[in-house]
Formats: C-alpha cells, sequence, structure tokens
C-alpha cells in the first residue's frame, strides 16, 4: 500500500463466457497501465464453458477461475479479485466493455486531489456487441481539467478506494445483482463520495437494450433478485429506506401485483367480476398512457414487463435468507 501522493491501481476484470471480448478489453486496460508503476491486472472467470480462459492465458496478466459448484455472481468475482490484489485503487470492469482512453489518468486525479472520494465512475457507451472499437481512441477531455458530479452509485466499471471497502465491508457475493448501489449506499452512509466524471470509462458491447427476449434473460440469470435481496439484508437498519427510495423499482409495481390478486380473490369468492374488471381496466389505462407518453406500444409494453420482471424479482430475493457474506465459500483456481 501506498500513501495518496503514490496511489497505485489494480484492474479487476470478471467474465462469463466473453471469449468474444476478452482480447480487446486486456489490451484496452493494458494501454492505460502500461506507464503505472506497480498496477496488476487480473482476470476473474466464473466457470466459463467458452474460450474465455483459454483467450485470457495469452495475455499478460493474472487469470483465476470460479469453481461452478459454488454460488457464481458477480460481486463474488469482483470480491475474489479483490483478495488476489493489494493496489490503493480497485477498478472493476466487466468482460463485455472497452476501456477508454484517459479515465485512468483522470480518476487517479482526483482519488489524489479528493480524500473524500471514495468511488469514480464514467460514462458507459453502449454499443452493438458486434460493433468495432470506437475510431478515436483518444482522450475526449483533458485528464488533468476533467469535472465530475455526485451520483449514488459506480455501475459495474467504477474505480473503489481500497482502504474505504476495507472500512465499510466490501461487495456482497451472495447478492445476485445490485451490488454496486449497495455498496455504494454504505460507503455513502459513512460520509464518503461517490463520484462520476463528465468523461467516458468504457464501451459496452451488448444485445439491444430495448429487447423484450433481453428481459428475460435477465431474468434466467437471476438478475433482478439483487434489490430484493438488498431490502432483506437492509431490513432492521438505518439503510433500509434511503435503499428503497433509490432501488425500489420493484415495489410499486409489486403492489399493483398485490392488488391484482386481492382482486381476483374478491372476485372469486363474491362471485363479481367488476373487481377484476375494474384491475384490468386500470392496467389498460396506465399501459395506453404510457403508450402515448412514450409514443410507441412497443416500448410502453417493454416497460411494463421490465415493471412486472422487477416486482417478480424483488418478491423472490427479498424472500432469500440473508448469509454471512464473511463465509462466503470461494472455491478460486489459480489459472496463471
Amino acid at each position: 500500500m501506498h500513501g495518496d501522493n503514490e496511489l497505485t491501481i489494480d484492474v479487476v476484470i470478471i467474465t462469463k463466457n466473453q471469449g468474444w471480448n476478452v482480447r480487446r478489453l486486456v489490451e484496452s486496460v493494458l494501454r492505460e497501465t502500461e506507464s503505472l508503476p506497480g498496477s496488476d491486472v487480473i482476470l476473474v472467470d466464473s466457470a466459463s464453458n467458452d474460450d474465455t480462459v483459454t483467450v485470457a492465458q495469452d495475455l499478460p496478466i493474472r487469470v483465476i477461475r470460479l469453481s461452478k459448484r459454488q454460488r457464481l455472481t458477480a460481486a463474488a468475482g469482483r470480491q475474489a479479485g479483490i483478495t488476489q490484489t493489494r493496489g490503493d485503487i480497485v477498478l472493476f470492469l466487466d468482460g463485455d466493455m472497452e476501456l477508454r482512453p484517459g479515465w485512468v489518468a483522470a480518476a487517479l486525479r482526483v482519488f489524489k486531489r479528493e480524500p473524500s472520494v471514495a468511488v469514480i465512475s464514467g460514462e458507459v457507451i453502449d454499443q452493438p456487441r458486434t460493433a468495432c472499437s470506437p475510431t478515436n481512441q483518444t482522450p475526449s477531455c483533458d485528464p488533468s481539467h476533467v469535472l465530475y458530479d455526485a451520483v449514488p452509485h459506480g455501475g459495474g466499471a467504477a474505480a473503489y478506494r481500497r482502504r474505504v471497502l476495507e472500512q465499510v465491508g466490501s461487495f456482497n457475493p451472495y447478492l445476485f445483482s445490485d451490488e454496486e448501489p449497495e455498496l455504494c449506499l454504505r460507503i455513502r452512509e459513512a460520509g464518503y463520495r461517490v463520484v462520476k466524471l463528465r468523461m467516458p470509462i468504457a464501451d459496452h458491447y451488448s444485445d439491444p437494450a430495448g429487447a423484450i427476449a433481453t428481459l428475460f434473460g435477465r431474468r434466467k440469470r437471476n438478475l433482478y433478485l439483487g434489490p430484493g435481496q438488498a431490502l432483506r439484508l437492509h431490513a432492521r437498519t438505518r439503510m433500509l429506506m434511503p435503499y428503497a427510495r433509490e432501488r425500489g423499482f420493484g415495489l410499486i409495481p409489486g403492489a399493483g401485483l398485490v392488488a391484482g390478486v386481492a382482486c381476483a380473490s374478491v372476485a372469486v369468492s363474491e362471485r363479481d367480476v367488476r373487481w377484476m374488471i375494474a384491475w384490468l381496466g386500470a392496467v389498460v389505462a396506465i399501459f395506453g398512457a404510457d403508450s402515448i407518453r412514450k409514443r410507441s406500444p412497443h416500448r410502453a409494453l417493454f416497460a411494463m414487463v421490465q415493471r412486472v420482471l422487477f416486482a417478480e424479482g424483488t418478491l423472490r430475493g427479498f424472500l432469500m435468507r440473508p448469509a454471512d457474506p464473511n463465509k462466503f465459500p470461494y472455491m478460486i483456481e489459480v489459472i496463471k
């Protein structure tokens, strides 16, 4: 560990079946860290069944793999990476990203200048999975004069100050999703700041965000469970209401679904379908108003399906019993 005047930065890359992008991502990281003394790059793979690890082995980085016999979450990958690094700052990137030039230098300047800043992120640019790297590979602004804004959390691409993680606790490996907002809430409650630089941190290569099939793909990967898990985790702490205000996306649609079940029950018990008709009418009215506001029935349908999945995931996550993150059974294989 070094003082704030000599900050070192390590990079943790988490992957799952992203052999198609690993080389591009790692090379972008190496370009930005090769001139920084003491920097370490480690890839943590979540039991991929493609060539992710094979590709990574040919690159000048460290590689570890998590066993498929344990719960595989992004949070577990991040935390496993932290245990394998020692830098003052740890930058996390997902396997479907590419680091933008200049961001690391700008972030380190802010970390050195602002001791109260614990987390720094930046704009993530969504790109089609088949897209080539941006042609403009020069920094979008002068790293020494970059501005930033306060934000609630850092997202999947962000850098964290290690000593703050040691103080408040790190990522909860049991959370299937929303691990960054949950951690950043604890960080902010401890008096530190989370900021976002006004410059891109990474390009994100992914499936079309507006496709309904993408929503069900996220559900299949349990990515709607995290908010409910976090609500249960903080049910008896002072962070319950702040978290619910910031991340309780499934609460209002969940209340709507509960109302629908109640109306159906009353309709059956009293043999009066007016209750159910009233509920269905409200749903149709909401869908119609949303279609007008969004100027697209498809976008309104997408939003409605998303709300339902958020509600269902929040309920399922809340019903899961919290476990002690310090007792998570890591099963790690050092590949390189």
